[in-house]
């Protein structure tokens, strides 16, 4: 053999090596994020979920029937304004839903200043709904007090 041919192999040797133990990390990482994905989420989480229209309400009631189910130790609420508290009258499925989820610990606040601008009357509403002056600072007050801001 040639010492150019002995370097080749040499090389050769080390990228497969190299390979390998990149290919072992990128399995070890990959299962360690299966198994995070798997893991609860931290007591300390909290999510607000925010419903500006009435297409809105479903996404976000399954997101909260679902938080709740699988990480019964994160914070869950919603604040509704502009169209989403159209969402809010009447009994419909859409209502007793909202009702399953604030049984299940979720507080649903509705602003105060949709209610007024879409005509709806706060007694109207079912006494789960808890009426915010204003939905904008609601959600800004959330955040502050650690809630990642989520609109489904």
């Amino acid at each position: 053999m040639r010492p150019e041919h002995d370097h080749e192999s040499t090389t050769d040797h080390a990228r497969r090596d190299a390979l390998r133990t990149g290919a072992a990390a990128a399995a070890g990482l990959l299962a360690a994020g299966a198994a995070a994905a798997q893991a609860p989420a931290p007591g300390a989480l909290k999510i607000v979920l925010h419903v500006s229209d009435p297409d809105g309400w479903p996404p976000a009631l399954s997101n909260a029937k679902n938080l709740t189910a699988q990480f019964p130790t994160i914070k869950v609420k919603i604040v509704t304004d502009g169209g989403g508290v159209y969402g809010l009258q009447g009994a419909n499925d859409l209502v007793s839903a909202m009702a399953a989820v604030a049984r299940a610990g979720v507080p649903i606040e509705a602003c105060h200043n949709a209610l007024d601008e879409k005509k709806i009357a706060p007694a109207s509403l079912p006494a789960f709904v808890k009426v915010v002056p204003a939905g904008v600072i609601a959600l800004a007050q959330a955040q502050a007090e650690g809630y990642a801001y989520v609109k489904p």
